[in-house]
């Protein structure tokens, strides 16, 4: 019988699967899920250190949790680790979602145990750090151990439904997006019109003020937001990463570019229906349509019974 082969990514658990995938190969592993890497990302992958992995491994596992499997190469490997690691409450919060998505029945129970893929979920770097997330859970009262296993209690389904419910009733709309001068008339007459004309109300991170680190303030918004709009106008690899983030968190992402980048679009987004604008009325337009269509119109413009 072969040995088995680890993971490019953790090296830290065996693949399932192997194969050849364009100009990369194809790898399923255990703990972080199923992704296609490039032969210039394994270059940079020897010098990423093992928290570096763990963003890399929760990143493919977010990834795949919205049915994605992302083709990672050295630039994207470089834009993933740039970003912090969630801190406990969001962690413990993947956790209590991954763990309902996996009880079969409410009186059922399940096994954390010989399942690496939760210390991709919870972005841990071993199970010792997914044991302390579970037991912070159990002394919340969200989960307990029964018959061998773990078992979400009612106040675990309440405190998942609470955090689901949050993001659906929310009015807000985050728009991910270049923060160049030549952008300024798109967002006014453009971006800000569309999204309110839809009934919610736009949130840009550089019009928000806060005190914060500014990742830890972009994070947060996304979080209290009840959609996306990331444009990739210009390319910004921040823009990349918070459409990301927010698929991550199953929140829907609109898709948008200026008709001449479209060509310039990284592989992953080219499969998404994307709004290619050339003017701002026409963007704002298309944009409220496309908002209504996926999400339903806001309460903001919603008439008074």
């Amino acid at each position: 019988m072969s040995n088995p082969i680890s993971c490019s990514i953790c090296h830290t658990s065996s693949i399932e699967s192997l194969e050849r995938d364009g100009d990369g190969m194809r790898q399923n592993c255990r703990r972080c899920g199923e992704f296609v890497l490039s032969e210039m990302a394994v270059i940079i992958l020897s010098q990423c250190t093992d928290k570096d992995r763990v963003k890399l491994s929760g990143w493919i596992r977010d990834q795949n949790q919205v049915g994605d499997i992302p083709r990672i190469d050295n630039v994207w490997i470089k834009r993933i680790i740039e970003r912090p690691i969630p801190g406990i409450i969001e962690r413990v919060n993947r956790i209590l979602a991954f763990a309902v998505s996996l009880q079969a029945t409410l009186n059922s129970t399940f096994n954390f145990l010989g399942k690496p893929a939760f210390e991709a979920i919870s972005y841990s770097q071993n199970m010792k750090e997914v044991h302390y997330l579970i037991n912070f859970l159990a002394q919340e009262g969200l989960l307990e151990h029964h018959h061998g296993g773990m078992r979400i209690t009612p106040r675990g389904f309440m405190r998942h439904e609470e955090l689901s419910t949050s993001r659906t009733a929310s009015v807000q709309g985050f728009v991910a997006m270049w923060f160049h001068t030549s952008m300024q008339a798109i967002y006014e007459k453009g971006f800000e019109p569309g999204i309110r004309n839809a009934g919610y109300d736009p949130v840009r991170i550089d019009r928000v003020e806060h005190a914060g680190k500014i990742d830890d303030e972009i994070i947060a918004q996304i979080r209290r937001s009840r959609f996306v709009v990331a444009d990739f106008t210009g390319q910004r690899g921040g823009v990349y990463f918070e459409a990301g983030f927010a698929l991550g968190l199953n929140l829907p992402v609109i898709w948008t570019c200026r008709q001449d980048e479209m060509e310039k679009l990284h592989f992953d987004v080219r499969q998404f229906n994307c709004i290619d604008w050339t003017k701002p009325d026409q963007l704002a337009v298309r944009l409220k349509n496309r908002i209504e269509a996926v999400i339903g119109a806001g309460p903001r413009n919603l008439p008074v019974p």
